[in-house]
């Protein structure tokens, strides 16, 4: 799995352990902030740590933040430079920006901005945010141990319409499957209300068959889950 990359914007508590997360799980980590005090100690831990006002379009063009995976806009002070950076960062071009809500207000004007990727970081830790930013199609994890988790992901592609006992998963990523939970679509009255819900399956057996529209829970090793994604 090639290396990604991304640009955290705001180096306070959430921004400055984002990249760490980030920088830990093998991505190209571009860190960014107006004070450089913040950016000082990740000099040597991340790819690059500059000190740039995030407001400053040619500073910011100049930096490559187009070629990025996806950017983070992590500040966490008053909105008004989020907001700008936000603008900023769409008038580049930049593909796919995350961002920190501070406040209702904040997220009615990115709302505004068609920005549809927010965070609210006390609800979601910046290591679970790193790997849903590697791992696209991670849809949750919960930590058990410092060594083992569980894990939510879409089918991968390569999974759908072979069987439990063919994906070989234990033997070759030394991953258990725990259940499959199977999307079913309720309608209304009218069928207008379209509605998706997912009906779990229980323990699959051997010969169990896997769709794309299942959610695998699986669990192991982080290292043993990053092998089988990176497939």
């Amino acid at each position: 799995m090639a290396n990604k990359k991304f640009c955290v914007i705001g180096l306070g508590y959430f921004g400055y352990n984002l990249a760490l997360s980030l920088t830990k799980k093998g991505a190209e980590v571009l860190a960014i902030d107006k004070n450089p005090e913040r950016v000082e100690p990740l000099q040597d831990i991340v790819s690059y740590a500059v000190t740039v006002d995030s407001t400053d379009a040619k500073a910011m063009q100049s930096l490559g933040v187009k070629e990025m995976d996806a950017t983070i806009v992590a500040i966490g002070e008053l909105f008004e430079a989020s907001i700008v950076t936000t603008a900023v960062l769409q008038e580049i071009g930049v593909r796919k920006i995350f961002n920190r809500v501070l406040n209702p207000i904040h997220e009615r004007l990115l709302n505004l901005l068609n920005v549809t990727e927010t965070l609210v970081p006390e609800a979601e830790a910046a290591e679970h945010l790193a790997d849903r930013l590697i791992l696209p199609d991670l849809i949750e994890s919960h930590k058990i141990s410092e060594d083992y988790s569980i894990y939510e992901i879409k089918t991968p592609d390569w999974l759908i319409g072979r069987s439990v006992l063919d994906s070989q998963l234990r033997q070759i990523y030394s991953l258990n499957i725990v259940t499959v939970k199977r999307e079913v679509k309720k309608y209304g009255l009218l069928r207008q209300d379209e509605k998706v819900d997912y009906m779990v399956l229980g323990i699959p057996q051997p010969d169990f068959v896997f769709s794309d529209d299942d959610i695998l829970v699986l669990f192991g090793k982080e290292k043993d889950f990053f092998n089988f994604l990176g497939d």
